[in-house]
């Protein structure tokens, strides 16, 4: 291995970085992008010719201490006559890419060996946290976030602890604190012991602190450790702001950098590493699925569009993929009676980014506001285009991403990819649901309406299925808020099939899994309790009975094979979406019977007669003063159409309405849950 792998505790960034230039005379120098066996994401372009190579659109300039800067051909930078300097030509030729891989996956074992001794020596900088605390943290930083998105690279984060190399950085590794700690067992983390949600309150303070100076330059570790804070950030439920302008200055950043044109043509001009061009990769991706996602919990305009990026979906260290994971993070039952499994990390999070892709074709084709200058014809056919996409993003999945009926799983699959499979079925749900409402996207045709109801039926009952399946493995009380927010999309679909049919059918005791879930997760996710009290208020809207919660999260020995799979769809309905035939999908209604009351109950609240709301709009003065003071009783109960009754939510201006896109709204604050 080259030095640069094993550096010593005295080393300086500036020494790492002549190093970094110094690795093209080795064997892990720079490699280029053969087309032929890098997998591009949907909507990707292809692979570039030598000829259009040369016509890129835009340009890296590279300072002389290694800081880049992006520029298109509108800027007076860009100098179409300036030629870089190009690659030495003894450097030797690329190397192939299954070699690269190799040897970054060699690299990244060797890394992780050289941790515990890095540690024992005590050359890890853990800026001022007692070093074994600081482990502590780490390690379930590794063991859980880092898996869902691939934000930090570990090998080269780890690496550089130990030298100041410029893969690591306070502000990063302060990010890393605050995130983890409320999962974390250990009191000394909480500013109030009593509180999880001050867990990590002095780290959050330190990034403040650092965060002044670091938006000085555009750096990747702040770029990284920006999109750790903004998820950490709003599953607090009250810190959407933040969340959405820390993981806005990072998207700055990361174009400040082009590492959202990671090209052919770029590649030959600069002295980038394969680790470079992996963690870059790495951190664009994770970008763009904070991205995504933050629009989708907050009801907002993405900020990174897949016609301005050009990085494939490309990422060659899989040592992380078949690396045995046990629930280290998770409920301490977990710990003892899971067996294990590998980890599947890099597919999983390659899925993802495929998947935020078409997340980000929904968001601009469904839920942007000039959908509405489109026509009901033009909106259904998007609408098949992304259907298929997402059917044929599901048939491409590695199998061991898949939960298939025919072929249950020996182990539950990790968490991340539990959530992956809910995050697909809450995109069928996003995709189809507004064409079962009234209003402008509302199909004429009848057979596009029921088709979507029941993809809704579908998808919401593999989302039941895919809870039960997380609560039995790892226990629902520390589920990341990507599961609260399925779980709120899916209790919006059984919650009107419920509500037509009798006390103790099937759509009944998927609701009530669905408000246990809220009730359990809600102790890390504040977030969950908006979700549950808007639940709450749509069953008083619709009469329906909630039904009682207690073990709805358990699952019997019986019904453990049947609930480890996702139902099908009907075989009139959409049957590739699964593969497969199954009448579990009916949830407890007959198509025949009740699906045009069901679709009905879909419409928005301003369609329906005022007094299905009023008795929500009304709010008592006193009560609404004591919830504001802290009241923690239980709500008072208010039925819709009580014009009478007395509303528990405070004054609310707004239409009450079960908000799928951005249900978080910022107007929800104006009530409060009623729950300690």
């Amino acid at each position: 291995m080259n030095d640069r792998y094993v550096p010593t505790a005295d080393s300086t960034a500036k020494q790492r970085k002549s190093a970094r230039s110094d690795d093209s005379q080795s064997g892990l120098g720079p490699a280029g992008i053969d087309g032929n066996i890098v997998a591009l994401g949907p909507g990707l372009p292809p692979p570039e010719s030598p000829v259009e190579q040369q016509r890129s659109i835009s340009r890296i300039v590279f300072s002389p201490n290694g800081i880049s800067s992006y520029h298109g051909r509108t800027s007076a930078l860009f100098e179409d006559n300036v030629q870089e300097p190009r690659v030495p030509a003894n450097q030797g030729p690329r190397m192939p890419l299954d070699w690269v891989q190799k040897a970054l996956v060699a690299e990244a074992a060797q890394q992780r060996q050289l941790e515990t001794m890095k540690f024992q020596q005590g050359a890890l900088d853990f800026d001022g946290v007692e070093p074994e605390l600081g482990m502590h943290l780490l390690n379930l930083h590794w063991n859980r976030q880092h898996h869902s998105f691939c934000i930090t690279y570990r090998p080269a984060f780890m690496r550089d602890m130990a030298c100041n190399g410029p893969y690591f950085s306070k502000i990063l590794l302060n990010a890393i604190y605050f995130g983890a700690s409320k999962f974390s067992p250990r009191l000394e983390v909480r500013k109030d012991p009593e509180q999880v949600r001050t867990a990590g309150w002095k780290y959050r303070q330190r990034v403040k602190e650092l965060l002044g100076s670091a938006l000085d330059s555009s750096e990747i570790t702040t770029i990284q450790a920006l999109l750790v804070m903004a998820q950490s950030l709003f599953a607090l439920g009250d810190e959407r702001s933040a969340a959405w302008l820390y993981a806005g200055i990072a998207f700055r950043m990361l174009i400040d950098l082009g590492i959202h044109a990671d090209t052919s043509a770029l590649q030959g001009t600069i002295r980038l590493s394969d680790e470079d061009l992996e963690i870059r990769r790495r951190v664009f991706w994770g970008a763009f699925v904070v991205d995504k996602m933050q629009s989708l919990y907050q009801g907002r305009p993405v900020s990174l569009q897949e016609s301005d990026t050009r990085v494939p979906i490309s990422f060659l260290d899989t040592y992380e993929e078949y690396e045995h994971w046990m629930p280290f993070a998770y409920d301490r039952t977990a710990q003892e009676f899971y067996p294990g499994s590998p980890a599947y990390s890099v597919s999983t999070f390659t899925g993802l980014c495929q998947l935020s892709v078409i997340m980000n074709g929904i968001l601009n084709n469904i839920y942007a506001e000039a959908t509405f200058d489109k026509s009901p014809d033009e909106l259904s056919e998007l609408q098949k285009k992304l259907d298929s996409r997402l059917r044929d993003w599901y048939g491409q999945l590695p199998q061991h991403l898949k939960l298939e009926p025919s072929k249950p799983p020996p182990v539950i699959p990790p968490p991340h990819v539990l959530s992956l499979m809910a995050m697909y079925n809450v995109l069928l749900i996003l995709l189809h649901r507004p064409f079962v409402s009234d209003g402008h996207l509302h199909s004429n045709a009848r057979s596009i309406t029921v088709n979507s109801l029941l993809v809704c039926a579908n998808a919401a009952t593999a989302i039941v299925q895919i809870l039960r399946l997380y609560h039995e493995a790892f226990s629902i009380r520390r589920a990341p808020y990507l599961i609260a927010y399925a779980t709120y999309v899916s209790s919006t679909i059984h919650i009107r099939i419920a509500a037509k049919r009798s006390l103790g059918s099937d759509a009944h005791k998927s609701l009530a899994t669905c408000l246990e879930v809220f009730r359990i997760n809600q102790e890390t996710n504040w977030a969950a309790r908006r979700a549950k009290t808007i639940v709450e208020s749509l069953a008083r809207k619709l009469n329906v009975e909630l039904p009682e919660t207690t073990g709805a999260l358990e699952i019997t020995n019986a019904e453990a094979q049947q609930s480890r799979t996702p139902a099908a769809l009907p075989a009139n309905a959409e049957q590739q979406y699964y593969g497969h035939n199954d009448p579990s999908w009916q949830q407890g209604f007959s198509p025949t019977m009740d699906v045009d009351a069901i679709i009905q109950s879909f419409a928005r609240e301003q369609d329906q007669p005022q007094g299905a709301s009023a008795g929500l709009a009304q709010a008592d003065a006193t009560e609404s003063a004591q919830y504001q003071a802290g009241f923690t009783g239980p709500p008072p109960t208010v039925f819709a159409g009580d014009t009478a009754g007395q509303g528990w939510m405070g004054n609310v201006d707004f239409t009450f309405d079960d908000l799928l896109f951005g249900f978080n709204n910022s107007t929800l604050d104006n009530f409060q849950t009623g729950y300690p």
